[in-house]
């Protein structure tokens, strides 16, 4: 496990030093603005409608693989990953026509500060980002499968085709039409998906058009993904809010509220999800296997090692808060103000 983690783990430095690059390039060319402001809440709007629901049902997949696995074999394993899949896919297309058909009341639920051309702007970009949700869908499960698998290499490759885009996307959105940048947003989400297909066929996955909601297996996964679920939506509950109050408080409110989160999040990013997603197919493995012990004592490992990481690196990025934003985001369109 320490092994893969820490392969990984230097992925994953090298993809979010590019995620900051691309932070970097929107404050650069956009700073704290309007434009950011409604590009952020377009991004918000999908996945806070279908986001908790692909969560809950990631989270649940791994454990019910490697059960279904061990019990019936390769065969009822694919036929519960497709059948999976397709409901995914069926509430990803309930999430787009919902959120077409209501784009101006939910961009106004999400950011009621909203006004004129910046509400105009967001719910246009919205109806385009929508689109996004069937590619996280089907995205979040094949992560899943290839990591239990053991392929835990390529998901995290992934992500950084998704900044390969985006970083260009905010150059030409400001110089040649503001829209290239949702149509680039809605493309760096479908291109990790689209990697993704080679390594699961590799895997021994095979596509069927199986959509059976009364399936047992598909119903203990939403006993499973429920409880997730719930937590999920109280998280997102106070990004809703935090992004509401921002909204009217100032113009770019959101984006700096943004900025600050990825740099908050930089610390979990790199180190604890490095961890954990080696961690988490490996014990949902010993739990179906009644391996204990084995549990016990790796997961004891990974919150040592998370707490001697996150603890010094926590307390740094609350001492020196000032300048690590100047640093990171301190030229270009973002102001002193920003």
């Amino acid at each position: 496990m320490k092994r893969a983690a820490f392969l990984i783990m230097l992925i994953s430095i090298l993809s979010k030093l590019l995620g900051f690059g691309r932070e970097m390039v929107q404050s650069y060319v956009f700073g704290a603005s309007a434009i950011t402001d409604a590009y952020l809440v377009s991004g918000t709007i999908p996945s806070q409608i279908f986001g908790f629901i692909s969560a809950g049902i990631a989270t649940g997949f791994i454990p019910m693989y490697s059960r279904i696995l061990k019990d019936q074999g390769r065969s009822g394993a694919n036929r519960y990953v497709n059948n999976l899949v397709n409901v995914l896919l069926l509430l990803a297309t309930a999430t787009v026509v919902i959120v077409i058909l209501l784009t101006e009341p939910l961009v106004k639920l999400f950011a009621g500060g909203f006004r004129g051309e910046t509400l105009e702007l967001a719910v246009n970009f919205t109806r385009i980002a929508v689109f996004g949700v069937y590619c996280s869908a089907v995205s979040s499960i094949f992560v899943g499968y290839l990591r239990l698998h053991r392929k835990y290499v390529l998901p995290t490759l992934a992500g950084l085709a998704s900044n390969l885009i985006l970083i260009p996307a905010f150059y030409l959105s400001a110089k040649i039409n503001i829209y290239i940048l949702a149509g680039g947003s809605l493309l760096a989400s479908a291109l990790p998906l689209v990697l993704l297909i080679p390594a699961i066929r590799g895997a021994g996955f095979k596509y069927q058009l199986i959509s059976d909601f009364k399936d047992k297996e598909i119903k203990t996964m939403i006993r499973l993904a429920l409880p997730v679920a719930l937590s999920r939506s109280v998280s997102r509950i106070n990004v809703l809010v935090d992004r509401t109050l921002a909204s009217a408080i100032a113009v770019g409110g959101i984006s700096a509220l943004n900025y600050a989160d990825r740099i908050g999040g930089f610390i979990q990013g790199l180190f604890v999800d490095s961890i954990t997603a080696v961690l988490y197919p490996n014990i949902s493995k010993m739990a179906a296997e009644g391996d204990i012990k084995g549990l016990k004592k790796t997961i004891s490992e990974a919150i040592g090692i998370i707490n001697l990481i996150t603890i010094p690196a926590t307390a740094a990025a609350m001492i020196f808060s000032r300048e690590i934003v100047a640093l990171l985001f301190g030229r270009g369109a973002f102001s002193p103000e920003a």
